[in-house]
């Protein structure tokens, strides 16, 4: 499969009318057509991309980004690698041992048990209207 049809097949299920509009633009790049192949690529880490970028161009939690600009950002992130593009997943640490551990509770003491009380109310525990008449 050329790298074009893989952005054809991932951008098939896309509703998404801006988003639509930059697979447009990558379709319209042959000259990207081998960097498209890159299996660790996806539209969605592409979109979380180009997302982190608009946030750095804001003010004011505001942002207003010309279609260039994105579609610049869009290549970018093919054109790079993950690492380059500071979007290597951290991978967890393997744990040495895979034996559950158990933690016990320390038992309760006999001074514990003999100064716990429950409270016991006497009585009514809410008044009425005609208590208090």
């Amino acid at each position: 499969m050329e790298g074009i049809e893989r952005i054809k097949v991932l951008g098939s299920e896309i509703e998404d009318k801006p988003l639509l509009k930059v697979i447009d633009y990558l379709i319209s790049r042959e000259d990207m057509n081998e960097k498209y192949l890159n299996e660790e690529k996806s539209l969605k880490q592409m979109v979380e991309f180009i997302k982190g970028e608009a946030k750095k161009q804001a003010k004011n939690g505001m942002a207003w980004i010309e279609d260039e600009v994105v579609f610049g950002w869009a290549i970018h992130y093919f054109d790079e690698t993950n690492e380059a593009l500071g979007l290597v997943k951290k991978e967890k640490p393997k744990e040495e041992s895979t034996e559950i551990q158990k933690i016990e509770m320390p038992k309760e003491t006999k001074k514990e048990t003999e100064t716990k009380r429950e409270f016991k109310p006497e009585g009514p525990l809410q008044l009425s209207i005609f208590d208090m008449m």
